[in-house]
Order: structure tokens, then sequence, then C-alpha cells
């Protein structure tokens, strides 16, 4: 065996240091190669060495602030996941009490004088339907960029789950309304929420947070 191909095997026979676990051919060739001997005890000293030296755990200040980091950075992607549910609750809640401050009726009939339409026309419940889902800006604003992070996505989905969370209490309280204008009004608190939301996120890039 040439002095490459002991030296290949150099790691297992410093780790073992069993001259019995050699093949005849590594122990002939060491036995007459001075610079591989030597070689293969430098190296069994340093893995010795290696062997002794102490293990080390991290201090314990350390340990805290690593798990303290971890734990807050969970915190925030959990936070950031939710936060179109927290802006659709804000906004659910606020929506909820201007209907019971002004109920949708009462609205819809200001729509119809100003608008001088007809009361089987859509255009009123349309308007009226947008001003309820103006909350929404409030929602997203309250929360700023910590909530939607500037996403556009996350304004959408905030949109949806606004109507979602109303819509139960829309079509209770709009039960005398015709279908096609109950529509009317639920489609128009979907724009109104959406342009709301997105005037939010406008909002927030202007201002700082």
């Amino acid at each position: 065996m040439d002095c490459e191909q002991v030296r290949d095997q150099f790691l297992v026979l410093a780790v073992t240091g069993e001259k019995g676990s050699w093949t005849e051919g590594v122990a002939q060739h060491l036995e007459r190669c001075k610079p591989c001997r030597g070689e293969l005890e430098g190296l069994a000293r340093t893995w010795a060495l290696l062997g002794r030296w102490p293990d080390e755990s991290p201090a314990e200040e350390i340990r805290v602030r690593l798990v303290r980091r971890i734990r807050l950075q969970l915190l925030r992607e959990a936070l950031l996941s939710a936060s179109p549910v927290l802006a659709a609750a804000i906004a659910g809640a606020l929506s909820l009490g201007l209907s019971l401050l002004i109920p949708y009726p009462f609205l819809v009939s200001l729509c119809r004088l100003a608008l001088q339409v007809s009361e089987a026309h859509a255009a009123p419940y349309l308007v009226a339907g947008m001003a309820y889902g103006v909350p929404l800006a409030v929602g997203v604003w309250v929360l700023r960029r910590r909530v939607l992070s500037g996403a556009l996505a996350g304004s959408l989905e905030a949109s949806l789950l606004f109507l979602v969370i109303l819509a139960p209490w829309v079509l209770f309280q709009c039960r005398d309304f015709a279908p096609l204008l109950q529509a009317a009004f639920l489609s128009g608190m979907g724009a109104g929420a959406v342009a709301s939301s997105l005037a939010g996120l406008g909002l927030t890039r202007l201002a700082p947070t």
C-alpha cells in the first residue's frame, strides 16, 4: 500500500486506536514509513485531546433570551395570521352599533328621499349598505400595519370576514325587504367594506404606526 491509501484510513485508525483492526498492508506500511507513522501518532494525540475537552452549555441568560425571542416571533406570526379576523371583528362591532343607532330601514328611507327614487328602486339600498361598511376602515386603521402589514390580500380577507360576521344580523334586520333589495343592501355593504378596507390600508401607508 502507498502513503495515500494508508492516510485515507487514518481517521478510523486514530479513533479506534486498536492495532488489531489494521489490515496487514497498513501495519507493514507504517513499520517502514516514518512520515505516515508520525502523522498517525499526531492525529491520535489530537483526537485524545478533543476527547478530554469539556462539554460547554450556553449560559442561562443566553438560553432565556433565545427562548424569549422565539416566543415573541411565534406570537408575532400568530397575530399577523389572525389580523384580518381582528380587523373584521372590530369593524363588525362598530357597524352593529351603528345599525342600532341608525336602523337600516331608516337610512334606506333617507337615501330614497335624497335620490328621489321609488321604494322598489335598488339604489337607496346600495348606498345605505355602503355606509354600514365604512367601519371596516376604522378596524384597519386601529390595528394599522401590525395587522395587515400593508397586504392587499389581508384587507380583502378582512372585508369577506366582515360580511360573514354581519350577514345573519343584516338579514334579520332587513327581513321586511324584498329578496332583491336585501341582496342590493348586502352588495352595497360589501362594496363599502372593500372600499373602506382599502382606504384604511392606504391611510396606514401615509401615517406613522
